[in-house]
């Protein structure tokens, strides 16, 4: 399959119950800028290019591998003949666990943006994504999750495992309110409530800050307001349960945290450009 030209909330509708997803892709030419609010790492198994991380740039090829923290902007372009396959794998904050998500969310995160493996590391990460992309195209059941999150814990151990330098001391709850991990711990908690009220006020009294912090912090690191991302994060979750559910849509708009269906429908429809049931009925088709 090839990336799609624009992400939208409904391209990934399994991202919600089970927040991950894994592909090969292939770019051709160009996969323009680009965020979303998950995380989200690359390993290039064929192909040469460049990608633009922030403004960054840095080279892509056999053994590129690249690790993206949620509203990091992105684009990816393959040099001229030269088309770029990789695997792509995107997955929810909540999927990390301790350590990985206490080392990325701090200061001073280890994990660097990309890293440039040699042919035998390239090697055995591309065996282990094979063998959840294997797992993850069967038939879910029970042990399906547990495996793949196994899997993805492997894989950031072994990221972190090549610089020996890095510190085995685990950072405080409290570094994660510092001035670098702020943002993504704000996400992380607007994504673990999102089905409750939650409003500026109530984070900023989390976080011991005024709620226009708040704000700044969203806009600044982000891009985004905070209801911009609370809707989105909602009907995000809205679109899986569409998807894989048989719920009824007043249930649905309940249970992602809305209080009233008229302002479910109107958001969902603002966000993905058709009406709940349209979607639903288009993803059974």
């Amino acid at each position: 399959m090839t990336f799609p030209i624009n992400k939208q909330l409904s391209d990934y509708p399994n991202i919600g119950s089970f927040p991950f997803h894994l592909s090969i892709n292939r770019v051709d030419q160009h996969f323009p800028s680009h965020r979303h609010d998950f995380l989200e790492f690359s390993l290039v198994v064929e192909g040469y290019g460049y990608e633009t991380v922030n403004g960054q740039i840095h080279p892509m090829q056999p053994g590129t591998f690249t690790l993206l923290l949620p509203y990091q902007v992105h684009e990816i372009t393959a040099n001229p003949g030269s088309p770029l396959i990789l695997f792509n794998c995107m997955f929810g904050l909540e999927l990390l666990g301790d350590p990985a998500e206490r080392l990325l969310l701090s200061d001073h995160n280890p994990f660097l943006t990309h890293y440039d493996l040699s042919a035998e590391q390239s090697e055995i990460v591309s065996q282990k994504l094979q063998g959840m992309l294997r797992e993850y195209e069967q038939s879910a059941d029970i042990w399906q999750p547990l495996l793949l999150k196994g899997e993805l814990q492997r894989i950031l151990a072994f990221l972190y495992r090549l610089h020996p330098s890095n510190s085995d001391v685990l950072p405080n709850v409290s570094e994660l309110t510092s001035k670098t991990a702020l943002p993504w711990a704000i996400l992380r908690y607007i994504h673990t409530r999102y089905r409750d009220p939650l409003t500026l006020e109530l984070i900023g009294a989390h976080f011991h800050c005024h709620p226009s912090r708040v704000t700044q912090i969203l806009s600044q690191h982000l891009g985004v307001t905070f209801v911009t991302l609370l809707q989105e994060t909602r009907i995000r979750h809205a679109c899986s349960l569409l998807a894989t559910t048989e719920m009824k849509v007043t249930d649905i708009a309940f249970e992602v945290g809305y209080e009233s269906f008229a302002s479910f429908s109107r958001n969902f429809l603002k966000l993905v450009e058709v009406s709940p049931t349209m979607y639903r009925a288009s993803m059974r088709v």
